[in-house]
Parts: structure tokens; C-alpha cells; sequence
């Protein structure tokens, strides 16, 4: 039985404490507090990754950490305080230990290709936007650190409760299928499949390489994902534009490197992701 530290026990560190607290010991760190008994066995800790006064009680004899915190503000210094001094101070207040592994949650912003290329571990990163910026200066803060470290890079993250492609589709948001705007997506559960698989390989001594990037078994054009889910709906306001299209990653990600170490995603493209979502929403 290992001893487990996941700081944010939101949508995605939440369902991970779930699902590991049954074979180990897992503590969740977050800012607000737990109702009682919120995930059975789970031990709670409130405190903010931004004040270090409060990370003073950090459990000891630690054999992982997952960081999977979200900025609550969409804004540069959000993004730094949360990003990258939250995890400094994280790893500052952990007593020395030897842990198997720290995982570390980011994200595939840190990308700059934007006219539809391939992108994997190896591509280059030289983000223009703050919150990829921010994201590598938390990544790199990591990989400095004392610990052995692996980042998971996610793609969109859908799933119950993140249905922003559904609304948009309903409201008839519309974008031209060319040239196509390349878009990628990973369910929330196969996120908390992810770090589950990575967190096992982990603690059972595996060779874990320092970066993977996890997204669906399908990249796929803006237009074809907007009409699938229009169709499924079937009744959708008129077409209009979507301006915001233009300012989308236009991407291809790669999932080869976590394939190959053996994951196999629940969902592997949106058509599935999303077909359960409406069905549980009332679309027959």
C-alpha cells in the first residue's frame, strides 16, 4: 500500500483520489474544504498552493504526487502564482523523502503550431500565449527539482459537466470545413485512466519517461466535430459563424509514446465521448 499525495482534488484529481484509495493511502490537497465522508478513505488537507504557511503539514514518507491544480483566473499572474510558484512551494514543503514519482498535470498550450502539424513529445515548444508560457516555466520548474518527475500533457479535456462543443453546437455555431481547423480532445475519465496507469507504472518501480501527451486516438477538423454532434441533436438553431475558430490551436497530437507503454483509451475518439454524454443528457 503506498502513500499518495494529489494536490487539487477537483473534477480530475478528485476522481483519481477515487479510484486509487481503495489499494493505498491518498491524501487530496485543495483550497476549499471537503464535505464529510466526499470520497470515502480519502484523507483531506485544506490549504492554498499559493501560501506556503499552509503547506507546512505536508504528509511524510510519500511515495507519489500527482499536481493537478487549475488556475481559478484566466490571467498571466494567475496562471504563474498557481502554475509554477504553487508547485515551487509544493516542492519546498515536502520533506525530504524519496519519491517514486511526481506527476505533474499540464497541458498541450505549451505547443506553437498552429497550421495543422503533427505534434508529439519530441516537437518543439515556443508558446506565444502566457498560459503555454506558464505552463513550461511550471514543467521545467519540475524536471529541475529533486524528484523523478513525468509531465502529462492533456489535450481539450471533455466529458459530464464540460459540455462547451455541445453548446456551441446547439447554438449553430458554424466554422468552414477548409481549409480545417485541427482540433484534439481527451475524456475526463480517460485523464484520470492516464494518471492512474502512470501512477502504478510508478509506484511498481517502471521506467516512466519525463513527458508524455495524452489525447484521443483522433484528431479531428472543428467542422466535422460540430456537425456530428448537430446531427445527433438534430434540433439546432440556424448556422452562424464562429469567429472565435480562427484563434483555435490548429494542431495534431500525437498519443504514441502512451499507447506504447500500454494504455488503452475508453474512448477513443469523440464520437463515442460524446455519443454517451448526449444520450445521458436526453438526446436519444
Amino acid at each position: 500500500m503506498a502513500r499518495i499525495l494529489i494536490i487539487g482534488a477537483g473534477d480530475i484529481g478528485g476522481g483519481l483520489a477515487a479510484a486509487m484509495v481503495a489499494q493505498h493511502d491518498v491524501w487530496a490537497l485543495r483550497r476549499s474544504a471537503a464535505e464529510r465522508n466526499e470520497i470515502p478513505g480519502v484523507q483531506w488537507i485544506q490549504a492554498d498552493v499559493t501560501d506556503p504557511e499552509t503547506l507546512l503539514a505536508l504528509p511524510d514518507d510519500l511515495d507519489l504526487v500527482v499536481y493537478s491544480i487549475a488556475s481559478p483566473v484566466f490571467s498571466r499572474e494567475s496562471y504563474h502564482e498557481f502554475y509554477v510558484n504553487g508547485l515551487k512551494n509544493v516542492i519546498q514543503a515536502l520533506p525530504q523523502q524519496a519519491l517514486k514519482r511526481f506527476l505533474f498535470v499540464s497541458s498541450t498550450s505549451v505547443y506553437h503550431q498552429m497550421n495543422g502539424e503533427w505534434v508529439d513529445e519530441q516537437s518543439e515548444t515556443q508558446p506565444a500565449a502566457f498560459a503555454g508560457k506558464e505552463h513550461l516555466l511550471a514543467e521545467q520548474a519540475l524536471l529541475d527539482s529533486r524528484f523523478p518527475a513525468t509531465v502529462v500533457r492533456f489535450t481539450g479535456i471533455y466529458g459530464p459537466g464540460r459540455n462547451r462543443m455541445i453548446e456551441q453546437a446547439r447554438r449553430g455555431n458554424h466554422c468552414d470545413p477548409e481549409p480545417p481547423i485541427w482540433t484534439n480532445r481527451i475524456h475526463r475519465d480517460d485523464c484520470i485512466g492516464v494518471l492512474k496507469f502512470l501512477a502504478e507504472k510508478a509506484l511498481a518501480d517502471e521506467a516512466l519517461d519525463t513527458l508524455y501527451l495524452a489525447t484521443d486516438d483522433e484528431p479531428a477538423p472543428l467542422f466535422d466535430v460540430l456537425e456530428w454532434i448537430k446531427e445527433r441533436i438534430d434540433d439546432v438553431d440556424p448556422d452562424h459563424d464562429m469567429p472565435e475558430a480562427s484563434r483555435r490551436a490548429n494542431r495534431r497530437c500525437r498519443n504514441d509514446r502512451l499507447k506504447a507503454l500500454g494504455y488503452e483509451f475508453r474512448y477513443q475518439g469523440f464520437r463515442q465521448g460524446y455519443d454517451e454524454i448526449l444520450t445521458e443528457l436526453g438526446y436519444s
